[in-house]
């Protein structure tokens, strides 16, 4: 790519952030862009002002530079701030080291002569105009032109089990737990409130609702809470069998079994403690969690060393397979794998079970049937059960942004129940679109990677990837057309 030229960040999370500190650092830019419709470092993930919403993973992993890794760290001992690397922090810590780190490379950026601007709006599509040239078309009509274009924008709108959208909008009734804020205030007298879904998400609504004295009904299809952890350490001193790992066939129906003994070998070489030693597999879901709670208490949780290892050496992996197989093997290994991956911290973990001690707190594994207003909310299972709740809220987690490919451009403002054709996108993260002679200088980073790298789930391998990524955008570009070119073939 020519050095001056002008690059467009669609998204100004944490992956637009680390894709502009990336490209002031290169100086492979003329101008840098950075659209978004809430500004800067407005994630729902770490825009959290309550002190109880923990990272769910440690200092060590949440560094906005890739070759960094300590940099987080150091911010928040400048800060009076004495956290460890294997420490769990507030989320709002994140979002006010994002903004300082993006405040600091403006000023670099403005320094080197590089222009900038924050372009408070939607982008709706992405046209060709020639080669590296693309206009944005925004919501309001204007548009933007850039040479390339890095998508990094988050999940798309929160999903809505059946169950309740008839009723959404009805008072009591919140299609997702974020922004806190806007419903958690809307509830009155200490009420009882169901909440759908067991994961991060549901875990969040819970800790805040009962945080306001509120009694919580947990209900997912399989009751199953996140494990729990102590840390998410990105170097172990034992390390995952790298050979054995390239080896697994995606496509073989024991790959979960095959990978798990890879697992399970490294994790008893680090301390002598079998695999099965570490885990808790009791069905009902409170004894579940009051066993990891207790082996987490006691540092017998080895497995946590490798899983930074391990979705490193996955994303590799997968980003090479075809998208069939890709999503057959994450299929094949999700239902017991990402209880581990999006697993809590002990702090979270510990309030969890001491508010299901406290009855405030209960767990039902199963989903509701029905759903219907008689004064108040009125929850029916499978086996005749009622319940009755004064709100209902969905933490059932969100759709994945869908893209429409065309031989015109790029929609990236489509909706989950309109037909459309994804794009090809390279290991590499470059989209092509149809028919076209060769890729398009437009990359998919971060959450917005899945079609090409679906295990991306941490701060570190959104900021890994926009530092990949920025790294090709400084080669000649017959290096980019030739890989992804090869990758088409």
């Amino acid at each position: 790519m020519n050095p001056r030229a002008t690059v467009a960040i669609v998204g100004g999370s944490v992956t637009g952030v680390a894709a502009f500190i990336q490209l002031v650092r290169s100086g492979n830019a003329r101008r840098i862009d950075i659209i978004d419709p809430e500004g800067l470092a407005q994630s729902i993930a770490f825009n959290a002002g309550e002190a109880t919403l923990l990272c769910n993973t440690s200092v060590q992993t949440l560094s906005v530079l890739d070759d960094e890794p300590h940099d987080f760290q150091r911010y928040l001992q400048a800060q009076g701030i004495d956290a460890g690397e294997d420490a769990f922090v507030p989320r709002a810590w994140v979002s006010g080291y994002l903004k300082q780190r993006y405040a600091e490379y403006r000023d670099v950026a403005q320094a080197r002569g590089i222009e900038h601007r924050v372009v408070r709006a939607t982008v709706r599509r992405i046209q060709p105009v020639a080669r590296s040239d693309y206009r944005l078309v925004l919501d309001d009509g204007s548009d933007l032109r850039a040479c390339a274009v890095l998508v990094c924008t988050g999940s798309a709108a929160p999903f809505v089990p059946p169950l309740v959208s008839p009723h959404a909008g009805a008072p009591g009734i919140f299609s997702t737990p974020y922004p806190t804020k806007a419903w958690l205030d809307s509830l009155g007298k200490p009420s009882r409130v169901l909440v759908l879904g067991s994961r991060l998400s549901a875990v969040d609504s819970v800790l805040l609702l009962c945080g306001a004295g509120h009694q919580v009904l947990m209900a997912s299809p399989s009751g199953r809470l996140p494990g729990v952890r102590t840390a998410t350490p990105r170097r172990c001193a034992v390390a995952l069998d790298e050979t054995r790992f390239a080896r697994l066939d995606l496509e073989n129906p024991k790959l979960y079994w095959h990978l798990l003994r890879i697992v399970a070998r490294s994790a008893k070489a680090i301390s002598g403690r079998s695999l099965r030693e570490q885990v808790d597999r009791s069905v009902e879901p409170t004894q579940r969690l009051r066993g990891e709670v207790a082996l987490a208490r006691r540092g017998a949780t080895d497995w946590q060393n490798l899983l930074v290892q391990c979705m490193d050496m996955a994303d590799v992996k997968l980003r090479a397979a075809p998208p069939a197989v890709r999503m057959a093997a994450l299929q094949n290994c999700w239902e017991a794998v990402g209880r581990y991956l999006f697993a809590v911290p002990l702090q979270t973990a510990t309030t969890l079970l001491r508010l299901i001690d406290e009855g405030r707190l209960q767990l039902a594994a199963h989903v509701p049937t029905t759903l219907e207003w008689q004064g108040q909310w009125q929850v029916h299972d499978a086996h005749g059960h009622i319940e009755s709740v004064d709100a209902v809220v969905c933490a059932t987690g969100f759709h994945k942004q869908f893209f429409h490919a065309t031989r015109d451009g790029l929609e990236l403002q489509v909706s989950p129940t309109t037909p459309c054709m994804p794009p090809y996108v390279s290991p590499q993260l470059q989209v092509s679109l149809p028919g076209a002679e060769a890729p398009e200088n437009i990359w998919l980073l971060g959450v917005a990677s899945y079609l090409a790298a679906p295990m991306v789930n941490s701060v570190y391998q959104s900021v890994r990837q926009a530092r990949e990524v920025v790294m090709l955008l400084a080669e000649p570009p017959s290096f980019i057309d030739n890989h992804a070119t090869e990758a088409v073939a």
